[in-house]
């Protein structure tokens, strides 16, 4: 099992490398017709998940694999997005820009109610703007759209939002009250011996997980020029072997 870890660990630092390699010059592959926001946003997500996918491996290396839960969660939040605007694109714009209508009103009214100033700029022009209902709208919240991909990705980020979120399934790493008599209390945390614990493979898991939205990403690209050298990174890399790289 330690084998099979540190080689995933080390195929992730690779392909996670050649990743980051395809989206250099990524502007050239712009498309240049019809609405071009999915593409845009899309972009902005992807950036995100790159840097975010850097803070995994760093927490990783530091021995805070358990700790990097929330961001493996938002790994798959950012991949649930950007497939979705791959999918449906305007659709997706917009329904986007209705969730952060409602953000932003939140947002204005937590502000106003604490009396603190903010920049009403963004709240004032999504105010503004008119955007019809759609029956796509329901995946801004992340439970149907996560779970339209993959139901066992779903299952994994309720698993790690138990993590991320302070709840008793995440206190119960730093205590064991197995023994009626004693309680033992642990400053690291302590999963269950008789399960794999995924937080060793985190590397592996963001890298399978940034495969998949470079995948989507692909797909808003004009000619998807990165598709051959994808099927490569995901062969060499272990993604499909493992079956954690579909085309979803």
């Amino acid at each position: 099992m330690a084998e099979d870890v540190t080689t995933d660990t080390q195929r992730a630092y690779r392909g996670i490398e050649q990743l980051a390699a395809l989206t250099e010059g990524v502007s050239r592959h712009a498309p240049t017709e019809g609405d071009t926001r999915p593409y845009i946003v899309a972009w902005g997500l992807l950036a995100a998940m790159h840097r975010q996918t850097h803070a995994v491996i760093l927490l990783h290396r530091n021995g805070f694999g358990h700790e990097a839960a929330a961001n493996r969660r938002a790994l798959i939040e950012h991949m649930a997005q950007i497939r979705w605007l791959s999918a449906d694109g305007t659709v997706a714009v917009d329904s986007m820009n209705r969730a952060l209508q409602y953000s932003q009103q939140k947002l204005r009214e937590a502000a106003d109610k604490a009396g603190m100033e903010y920049d009403p700029t963004i709240a004032d022009l999504v105010q503004a703007t008119i955007i019809p209902t759609h029956k796509d709208n329901r995946y801004n919240n992340l439970g149907p759209l996560i779970a339209s991909l993959a139901p066992a990705l779903l299952a994994y980020w309720r698993g790690e939002t138990q993590l991320a979120h302070p709840t008793l399934t995440g206190a119960r790493f730093f205590f064991d009250d197995s023994d009626d008599s004693t309680t033992t209390l642990y400053d690291t945390p302590r999963g269950p011996t008789e399960t794999e614990n995924l937080a060793e493979r985190s590397p592996f898991i963001a890298f399978a997980l940034l495969w998949s939205a470079m995948d989507g990403f692909n797909r808003l690209l004009k000619g998807e020029p990165w598709t051959a050298e994808l099927q490569r990174i995901a062969h060499e890399g272990g993604l499909d072997e493992k079956g954690t790289a579909p085309r979803l």
